[in-house]
């Protein structure tokens, strides 16, 4: 059981500012995890639709247009939570074409990887929140500073892969530890998110905070599809 003692004060503050952003929920239609959900799903569904756009048209142009804009999108949600209502779907869509291009590119030469990749996905996120909802996992400062921590130790790696630095990343066994591990940080930062949106729901935030709990938990969603992604692909390179 992975359970820690102990008050996030950053997490606290974070609340805090949902608060001041959305207000309560007193007098309008409250925040509910399901609402969060629900939300997401649209996400979802939109990122499959334009995917499906990217995978055909397989433009190393549209990939590149999909990540930056779906990072600089990311950001301005993060940071600026009152504009996710609209922020979010456009961070689906961008992505949704990334991710279709990226996978087109993975799966040359490799038959089934795509539907492959999106149940596993699927997969490790409904495990994740059941895992969650049971109480195995409780989201604490110490849990927080080390999934910031192996984020950033990640992210660094893999900027210092793409200059080169570690060419042992482009080999098989290379690919697949890099996809493991992104895919164990993309679901404890799954974890982080769950407790944003359950805690948003106890804080009586409005409906209107739904989109940032959604836009949160899919940039996460992203991220895991990515490394699981790769870690296909390491398995079916010959």
């Amino acid at each position: 059981m992975m359970q820690m003692s102990g008050r996030n004060g950053q997490m606290e503050k974070a609340y805090d500012r949902m608060t001041l952003e959305f207000g309560t929920g007193n007098d309008t239609e409250r925040f509910t995890a399901a609402g969060v959900f629900d939300k997401l799903g649209l996400l979802v569904l939109i990122a499959l639709l334009t995917g499906a756009v990217g995978y055909a048209v397989d433009s190393v142009g549209l990939l590149f247009l999909g990540m930056i804009g779906g990072l600089v999108l990311a950001l301005v949600g993060i940071f600026k939570p009152g504009t996710a209502r609209v922020v979010a779907p456009l961070y689906a869509v961008a992505e949704g074409l990334a991710l279709g291009t990226l996978t087109s590119v993975y799966a040359a030469g490799s038959n089934g990887i795509a539907p492959l990749a999106i149940i596993f996905t699927g997969g490790i996120f409904i495990a994740a929140l059941v895992v969650f909802r049971s109480g195995l996992v409780k989201v604490t400062p110490k849990f927080a500073s080390m999934t910031l921590i192996l984020l950033v130790g990640f992210m660094l790696v893999s900027i210092a892969g793409a200059f080169g630095l570690f060419p042992g990343l482009n080999s098989e066994t290379g690919l697949l530890i890099y996809g493991a591990i992104g895919s164990i940080i993309a679901v404890m930062r799954l974890f982080m998110n769950f407790d944003y949106v359950y805690k948003g729901e106890q804080r009586n935030l409005p409906a209107e905070g739904e989109w940032y709990g959604a836009l949160i938990v899919m940039i996460s969603l992203v991220f895991l599809y990515i490394n699981v992604l790769t870690m296909l692909a390491s398995r079916r390179r010959r």
